[in-house]
C-alpha cells in the first residue's frame, strides 16, 4: 500500500510539474513568452518572469529549439527586464531566427523598464596620480595585446581622446607631387616626433569628407609628415588650406575629460572630468568598448535569404568602437560613406521593425539597413562616431524611416550624415535631425552615373522626404545641406530646414538648405520652409526635369538660389522655379547665382521676391546680366512680383502668411509646419 501511495504521489508531482511548465509556456494562450533579466540564469526555463534567462542569446536559442520541436504556431515575445546586458560578442540573428507574417517574433522591453545592451566593460585598474591632474592606471589586457579601445565613457558621457590643437585646427602648408600622395608639408612646429608616434592619427579635412591617417614618420627639419597609407584625395585640391587635427597624441592630454591609452605599456592616462573626483576614480563608472557591433541580422539580399518578421522595441544599444586599418582610412568616397560595422546592422532583412529604441555611444553609424519593407520609427540615435542611419537597401518594397530623433552625431567620422539613403524607394518622414557633421538627409544613387540595372529599378519606386525638421547640420564639413540628393524620382516636400551654415574654419563651399546634386532628375521640391542658411537652394550640374514650387526661402546669407554647371557639356534641362517666396536681408546677398547660359532654368516665374532693405537684386555668373531687370529681359520672372510677403512674425520664426499677403493672390498655398518633425506624432 505504501509503495502504491508513493507511486501515486510521484505521478501526481510529475503531472503538476508538466502542467506548470505547460502553463508557463502558454500563460498567454495566444503567444509564447520568454523572459530575460540581468539577474536571470541561462539554465532556468526562461518561461516565467521569476525564472528568466540571463542572456538574449539564450532566448534566441530557445526559440530555435521551439521551432525545431513544435514549429512556430504562435507569435513569440521575448521580454527584456531592465538593467545592463554586457556583451562579449555580437548578438547575431540569422534566417532561422525569423518569424512569419502570422507568427512574428519580437524582443521588447518589459513594461516601461529600460534594458541596455552594452558593448563596453568597466575599467577596473587601480588609479594613481601620474603628474598634476593626470591619473594613470594599468590594464593587463591592454598590455598583453588583448584589448585596445579608441573610446572611453564616464557615466555614459563620451570622454575626449587627447588631441592637438586644443582649439580649432592646423592648416597644411603646401603639397607637391612628392608629398601629396602619402604626406604633406606642415607649418612651424605643428607636428613633431610624438610619443608612440606610429599610434598618432591625423584627421585631414577635404571639402565634403575627411581622411583619418596614421603617422609613419615626421621629418622635423623638412617639415614633412608621412603616413602609413595614401591620403586618398590629394591635400590642397580645391583648398590649399586644408584643416587637420592630431588625434590620440599623449602631448595633447592637457584638460579635464581627456584621456590617452598607451597600448605598449598597458596604461590609461586620464585627466578626470569635472563630473568625478580624482579620489573616486576607482569607484567611477568608467567604461570602454570591447565590440564594434552589438546586434547583427545576418541575411543576404544577394542570395535572397532574409531575416524576416522580427521586431526590436524599447531597448538601448550603447557602447561600440571602430576599426582602423594599418594604412588608415584614405578619403571616403562620398559623403558619409563609412563601410565599417555599425552598432546595429540589419543586413538582408525583410518585414522587420525597429521601434522606440535608443542607440548611443557608438564608433560609427548607429543603424545600418539592407533589405526590404523595414520600418524604423520612434528611435533616438545620438552621440555616434559617424552618422545616425544608413540604408543600403536594394529591393522591391519601401522602407519607412519616421519619427526618429537623430542628433549630436559624427564625433569621429565627421562626414557622417543624419540619414544616409543609398537606395531607391522609401519614406523618410517626420524625423528631427540636428547637430550633425555633414548633411541632415542625403539620398544618392550611383546608378545616376553608372547605370546599374537593379538600382534603376529601385529608383522607379520613388523616394519621399517629407515633414522632417533639420537644423544645425554641416557643422564640420562643406558641400552638403539640410537635404542633399543626387537621385532620380524624389519628392521633397513640407520640410522645415533652418540654421545651416558652413563651419567657421572651413572654406565654405556649397552649404545649402536644399541641394539637388549632380544628375538629379524627375524630382519635385515643394512646400518647404528654409531659413537662415548660407544659401537657400543649390541646383548642381546636369539636373533634368525638376520642379521647385511653392517653397519659402528666407535669408540665404550668400545667395538665395544657385544654378551651377561647372563646364564642359554639362547643362540643365527642364528646370522650373515657380511660385516661390524669396526674402532676404543681407545687403551683400544675391538673388540668383547662375553659372553661365548652360545653367539657366527652363522657367522661373510667378515668384514673390523681397529684400527687407529695398536693395537691388544682384545676379551673379551670367555675362551681361547683373541686375533683376536684365534678368527679366531674358524672359525670366516676368510675372513675378517684388513685394513684402507679409509673414506673420518673422522675428519669432513664424513665416506663416497674413491674410492680406500678396503671395496668396499669386496662388501661393500656405505651408503648415505644425506637423513637422516629432510634432507630427500627435497628428
Amino acid at each position: 500500500m505504501q509503495k502504491t501511495d508513493r507511486f501515486i504521489h510521484k505521478m501526481t508531482l510529475a503531472i503538476i510539474v508538466m502542467l506548470s511548465c505547460s502553463f508557463m509556456l502558454t500563460a498567454n494562450p495566444d503567444e509564447f513568452n520568454f523572459y530575460v533579466s540581468p539577474r536571470g540564469n541561462d539554465s532556468w526555463s526562461g518561461q516565467s518572469i521569476d525564472k528568466p534567462f540571463a542572456t538574449v542569446q539564450r532566448a534566441r536559442d530557445a526559440i530555435r529549439e521551439l521551432k525545431r520541436s513544435r514549429g512556430l504556431t504562435k507569435p513569440v515575445t521575448v521580454y527584456l527586464r531592465g538593467g545592463l546586458y554586457e556583451l562579449n560578442e555580437t548578438l547575431v540573428f540569422k534566417p532561422e531566427d525569423s518569424g512569419s507574417s502570422v507568427c512574428p517574433v519580437q524582443y521588447i522591453a518589459y513594461n516601461d523598464e529600460k534594458p541596455v545592451i552594452s558593448g563596453c566593460k568597466a575599467i577596473n585598474g587601480r588609479w594613481k596620480q601620474y603628474k598634476g591632474n593626470i591619473q594613470v592606471c594599468e590594464i593587463d589586457e591592454v598590455k598583453q595585446g588583448k584589448w585596445y579601445f579608441r573610446q572611453l565613457f564616464l557615466d555614459g558621457d563620451r570622454q575626449s581622446r587627447a588631441s592637438l590643437p586644443d582649439n580649432g585646427f592646423y592648416n597644411i602648408d603646401e603639397t607637391d607631387d612628392e608629398t601629396g600622395h602619402d604626406g604633406f608639408k606642415f607649418k612651424c612646429n605643428d607636428l613633431k616626433r610624438f610619443k608612440n608616434m606610429t599610434d598618432v592619427e591625423v584627421v585631414l579635412f577635404h571639402a565634403w569628407n575627411e581622411s583619418r591617417l596614421i603617422i609613419s614618420d615626421v621629418d622635423e627639419q623638412q617639415k614633412i609628415v608621412r603616413f602609413t597609407g595614401p591620403v586618398g584625395r590629394k591635400p590642397g585640391r580645391g583648398n590649399r588650406l586644408n584643416r587637420y587635427y592630431i588625434d590620440n597624441v599623449f602631448e595633447g592630454l592637457d584638460g579635464p575629460g581627456e584621456w590617452y591609452l598607451d597600448r605598449h605599456e598597458g596604461k590609461l592616462y586620464y585627466w578626470p572630468s569635472e563630473a568625478v573626483c580624482p579620489d573616486d576614480l576607482d569607484n567611477a563608472d568608467l567604461r570602454a568598448p570591447v565590440l564594434n557591433e552589438l546586434l547583427r541580422f545576418e541575411g543576404s539580399v544577394e542570395n535572397n535569404i532574409y531575416v524576416e518578421f522580427i521586431k526590436i522595441k524599447g531597448i538601448t544599444f550603447s557602447g561600440t568602437d571602430y576599426f582602423l586599418p594599418e594604412q588608415g582610412i584614405p578619403t571616403i568616397r562620398d559623403v558619409g560613406d563609412i563601410w565599417f560595422p555599425s552598432a546595429v546592422t540589419l543586413n538582408g532583412v525583410r518585414e522587420c521593425i525597429f521601434e522606440n529604441n535608443v542607440i548611443k555611444n557608438t564608433g560609427t553609424y548607429g543603424l545600418d539597413i539592407t533589405g526590404d519593407a523595414i520600418r524604423v520609427t520612434d528611435n533616438e540615435i545620438y552621440d555616434t562616431g559617424s552618422g545616425g542611419i544608413i540604408t543600403r537597401s536594394y529591393g522591391r518594397y519601401r522602407n519607412v524611416i519616421t519619427y526618429n530623433h537623430i542628433h549630436h552625431c559624427s564625433d569621429i567620422f565627421h562626414s557622417g550624415v543624419g540619414i544616409n539613403i543609398d537606395d531607391g524607394g522609401g519614406l523618410i518622414g517626420n524625423n528631427l535631425v540636428h547637430n550633425i557633421g555633414q548633411s541632415g538627409i542625403y539620398g544618392r544613387h550611383w546608378s545616376t552615373d553608372y547605370g546599374q540595372e537593379q538600382e534603376r529599378r529601385n529608383q522607379e519606386q520613388g523616394l519621399i522626404i517629407e515633414y522632417n525638421e533639420i537644423y544645425n547640420v554641416m557643422q564640420k564639413l562643406n558641400d552638403g545641406g539640410g537635404i542633399f540628393i543626387r537621385d532620380d524620382n524624389v519628392i521633397i516636400r513640407n520640410n522645415l530646414i533652418h540654421d545651416v551654415y558652413p563651419p567657421p574654419e572651413g572654406h565654405g563651399s556649397f552649404v545649402l538648405g536644399i541641394y539637388t546634386g549632380c544628375e538629379t532628375r524627375n524630382c519635385l521640391v515643394e512646400n518647404n520652409l528654409v531659413f537662415r542658411t548660407q544659401a537657400g537652394m543649390h541646383i548642381w550640374y546636369k539636373n533634368r526635369n525638376n520642379t521647385y514650387i511653392n517653397n519659402i526661402f528666407v535669408d540665404g546669407e550668400a545667395w538665395q538660389i544657385d544654378l551651377h554647371n561647372p563646364g564642359g557639356d554639362y547643362q540643365h534641362q527642364q528646370i522650373r522655379l515657380l511660385r516661390n517666396i524669396i526674402c532676404f536681408s543681407n545687403p551683400d546677398g544675391m538673388l540668383y547665382s547662375v553659372q553661365g547660359e548652360r545653367s539657366l532654368p527652363l522657367e522661373s516665374d510667378y515668384n514673390i521676391i523681397y529684400h527687407t532693405q529695398g536693395r537691388e537684386f544682384a545676379i551673379r555668373g551670367l555675362e551681361g546680366v547683373k541686375t533683376f531687370e536684365e534678368w527679366r529681359e531674358l524672359g525670366f520672372d516676368t510675372h513675378s512680383i517684388i513685394a513684402d510677403p507679409l509673414f506673420t512674425d518673422p522675428a519669432q520664426d513664424d513665416y506663416s502668411l497674413k491674410p492680406e499677403s500678396p503671395a496668396l493672390k499669386m496662388g501661393f498655398k500656405p505651408i503648415d509646419i505644425s506637423g513637422v518633425g516629432l510634432r507630427g506624432r500627435g497628428k
